[in-house]
């Protein structure tokens, strides 16, 4: 799912002529590779954290079931 800015940036991209959308191409990517690396580190509170991967992980019916491999120890 695309942001709505990011939709609306790329429909007023469609109304450019090819030239100028290379030219704002040609620009954005040199903006870009002028930028340092920024590393944005999100806070995460425990509200946030807690249930976030809720339905996302499966455990096996079998979960429990003794392993073949250490049959001989058990």
């Amino acid at each position: 799912m695309m942001s709505p800015l990011l939709e609306k940036v790329l429909a007023e991209v469609t109304q450019l002529d090819r030239q100028e959308q290379l030219q704002l191409v040609s620009y954005l990517i040199t903006r870009w590779q002028q930028q340092p690396n920024l590393v944005v580190e999100k806070k995460i509170s425990r509200k946030n954290l807690f249930g976030c991967m809720q339905g996302q992980i499966k455990m096996a019916e079998d979960f429990n079931a003794p392993l073949n491999d250490f049959a001989e120890y058990m």
